[in-house]
């Protein structure tokens, strides 16, 4: 039997072609995931309400498979409407699914206070709009963003097209030299093949939407070892 240490749903945006390859990449021995898609199109505020709609359905899908934590993995639609909304989306899953909740935000919130960030840089695929939202909850968190830059690409499904090389590039162009960590935002953005090199570069923690979910779904696990190769969160062992 597959997921014999735990089965991993994973709610995945219909667009997005990367979480699912980096998280099946790094997961360890002994997991299994099982995703199911919400549909989606674009990378705008209305866009990000309007594929919750499709939560419920998406959860009762997974509960079906009996897995053993639901994984809302979008960033866009777990913080666009703050912290309450993100705080209600979680207890709905929770519910349909019966099975314990990781959202993306709430990830990458707990993930920069597990390294005691408080103050950080963001890179994000996203237009204005939405990194201005996102702004508003990690501030409502107790971060703050000293910088941040989102590149404007309105297509969701061309996110996961972003040349890696294109994001590095607006990481360290636009961190503030007061930063605590650098966050990449954003499961269809692909990150995990340059997070330990952007990090001896920055000179700071990376945290990616997808290595701050996959940490916060391995400690909902009781997963106790570290993954290697996607930076200072997951080096060393996750804590349960």
């Amino acid at each position: 039997m597959y997921g014999t240490k735990g089965r991993i749903g994973l709610l995945v945006p219909s667009v997005n072609t990367v979480v699912e390859p980096e998280f099946n990449a790094a997961i360890p021995e002994g997991y299994s995931i099982h995703a199911t898609r919400m549909r989606n199109e674009s990378a705008n505020v209305e866009d990000s309400i309007a594929m919750l709609a499709h939560v419920e359905r998406a959860a009762d899908e997974l509960g079906s498979a009996h897995v053993d934590v639901a994984v809302f993995a979008c960033t866009a639609s777990s913080f666009v409407e703050g912290t309450r909304g993100e705080a209600e989306l979680r207890d709905s899953i929770a519910r349909i699914a019966a099975a314990p909740v990781v959202t993306t935000s709430d990830a990458v919130r707990e993930a920069l206070r597990s390294i005691g960030a408080r103050r950080i840089s963001m890179v994000t695929p996203y237009p204005s709009e939405l990194n201005a939202l996102e702004v508003d909850f990690l501030n409502a968190a107790g971060i703050s963003v000293l910088a941040e830059v989102g590149m404007g690409v309105v297509d969701a499904y061309s996110i996961a097209e972003v040349d890696t090389e294109r994001t590095v590039r607006a990481a360290l162009d636009s961190i503030a030299p007061e930063s605590d960590a650098l966050f990449l935002s954003c499961t269809n953005l692909r990150t995990f093949e340059i997070v330990e090199d952007l990090e001896k570069r920055a000179g700071v923690p990376v945290i990616t939407s997808n290595s701050a979910a996959l940490w916060l779904t391995l400690r909902t696990l009781g997963h106790s070892e570290g993954v290697p190769h996607l930076g200072r969160l997951l080096a060393a062992p996750v804590p349960a």
